[in-house]
């Protein structure tokens, strides 16, 4: 079965990172990105290879700590971390019916751990 394409539309921010990120790619292959090529590539690899698990994981600590600094509920960010994804009023609409459970099960399953320890 084939997946259908969704349109979603890109903030003004989200689309100048993209063209960044385009951008250098062409300068380090020296051709267009392919369909099948990682947006997010190690820029120490010869070939274009998707960042290492390790930089994934010090770009999701980065907005883990922006998040807590400007005083993000908890639960969202438990969420985040969990599914990988910031669901908010605007985008929760492109997102599937099974994706949108998955975020809200995760904000659910951190409050329920919360009020768990309260009682003990």
């Amino acid at each position: 079965m084939r997946k259908s394409k969704k349109r979603v539309p890109i903030p003004p921010v989200v689309r100048a990172l993209l063209e960044k990120q385009r951008a250098a790619f062409r300068k380090q292959f020296s051709r267009e990105p392919e369909p099948t090529d990682p947006i997010f590539f190690d820029p120490n690899c010869p070939y274009p290879k998707p960042v290492s698990q390790q930089q994934q994981d010090g770009v999701e600590q980065e907005i883990l700590a922006a998040m807590a600094n400007v005083g993000i509920d908890p639960a969202i960010m438990y969420a985040f971390r969990k599914t990988g994804r910031i669901v908010t009023a605007h985008n929760q609409q492109f997102l599937s019916k099974e994706e949108l459970t998955e975020w809200q099960d995760a904000v659910e399953e951190y409050y329920s751990t919360i009020d768990a320890r309260k009682i003990v």
